[in-house]
């Protein structure tokens, strides 16, 4: 099932029911949020979409200012039979794992764990070689066709030089190929894996994922953006990168320009 709902008076989705959940219990989607799913003849504030539906597995069926989403189970329940902790509703069957949850620093159901530098840079790693060994037939084409370019030519009887080579405009020529086809493969590479996985073979190896600040997948555009803004973080001298290891959200400087960040699953 896929979702829509307002932000700050900005639609956004689809996100699928897990999102959306995770959305709910984490408070970025409220009781008066606006939300629309296929079926529906408008959109309406979930409080009254709880109300009207009631789902067979004891998901939330009904939600008045006497009732609460747990932030465990995503269920609703009568405040009575709550606990309010930071702003968060607990069920009474729930609180125990709740709070062995706090004790042991383990992040709460819809609650986002960044992916901090060292975690980051393994990811980027694996995702070289990765790259690496898609570009490696290209690049021993493009190195060869260069060299042969520039090569001076020699009389084979002789071995004497003949002519000096140096054919410097298919040198360049040659050279912006390559450059092309290396960013289009890498390019691509974000695309396919981001768009389809949320996260590249690197980040998936190490147990990351790239999302929008709300929780949203990125869109297509939005992946091109972030991978030619990854450009800028290198450019600085790969400070951009770095900024990964003290910022507060475990941001680079392309997670700031393009509102992403890297969590963990």
């Amino acid at each position: 099932m896929q979702w829509y709902y307002v932000l700050n008076g900005t639609r956004s989705g689809p996100i699928t029911q897990e999102q959306f959940d995770q959305l709910a219990q984490s408070g970025a989607i409220t009781p008066d949020t606006l939300v629309w799913r296929s079926g529906m003849q408008t959109w309406l504030p979930l409080r009254d979409v709880l109300t009207q539906t009631a789902s067979a597995n004891g998901a939330p069926g009904a939600l008045d200012s006497d009732s609460a989403i747990c932030a465990v189970s995503g269920r609703v329940y009568p405040k009575r039979d709550m606990l309010e902790y930071n702003g968060q509703w607990i069920s009474a069957e729930h609180k125990d794992e709740f709070f062995q949850r706090l004790r042991e620093g383990t992040a709460q159901p819809g609650e986002m764990r960044y992916g901090g530098f060292w975690i980051r840079f393994a990811a980027q790693f694996i995702d070289g070689l990765c790259l690496l060994a898609l570009i490696i037939i290209p690049m021993i084409f493009f190195m060869f066709a260069s060299v042969h370019a520039i090569e001076p030519t020699y009389d084979p009887v002789t071995h004497r030089r003949i002519a000096s080579g140096g054919n410097l405009g298919a040198y360049v020529l040659l050279q912006l190929a390559q450059f092309a086809v290396q960013t289009i493969i890498t390019l691509a590479y974000d695309i396919f894996f981001i768009r389809k996985y949320d996260a590249t073979p690197g980040k998936m190896a190490c147990g990351l994922k790239v999302v929008r600040s709300n929780g949203d997948k990125l869109t297509v555009g939005r992946i091109i953006g972030r991978f030619f803004a990854k450009w800028v973080s290198q450019l600085i001298l790969y400070i951009g990168y770095m900024m990964a290891g003290w910022d507060d959200q475990k941001r680079a400087l392309h997670d700031h320009m393009c509102d992403t960040r890297v969590i963990k699953k």
